[in-house]
């Protein structure tokens, strides 16, 4: 006499197993995926913003008994920008954020005034769209 369970139970127990986790996870998985594409899109719709951005950094000046980094920082494009910040890198490898603390509309122009030493290598200014930059080298900016 044959003991256990027939080859045809065994095959529709193993059938209602595999529905059952693919029921326990296809919950978990449609989630992950609204998830993901929640993030993916507001990234896309950021970025897609961003591309009507544009910021120029223009008259640098470095005053060099002072020490004063001076010079406009202009949204040249038709999206207002904000969080704007002044990197400055220096020749010893080292880099320095400034908070200018500005946001600035379209067209709109602001000037700055920051301390920075005399060692420097160029100048970037940052925006919340990360692809919004602008950079100026030592040699293009006027030493008094």
């Amino acid at each position: 006499m044959k003991k256990g369970i027939s080859p045809f139970i065994a095959s529709i127990l193993l059938i209602a197993f595999a529905v059952a986790v693919a029921g326990v996870y296809g919950g978990w998985f449609q989630s992950f995926i609204n998830t993901i594409t929640g993030t993916i899109e507001k990234r896309e719709e950021k970025r897609v913003e961003c591309i009507y951005g544009g910021i120029a950094l223009d008259d640098l000046e470095y005053n060099s008994s002072s020490g004063n980094l001076t010079g406009t920082v202009e949204n040249t494009d038709i999206i207002p920008l904000g969080n704007i910040d002044l990197e400055i890198f220096y020749d010893n490898t080292t880099r320095e954020e400034k908070d200018l603390n500005k946001e600035l509309e379209p067209g709109e122009k602001d000037t700055f005034n920051v301390l920075a030493d005399s060692n420097y290598d160029k100048v970037r200014v940052l925006t919340n769209c990360s692809d919004v930059d602008d950079e100026v080298s030592q040699s293009d900016i006027t030493v008094v």
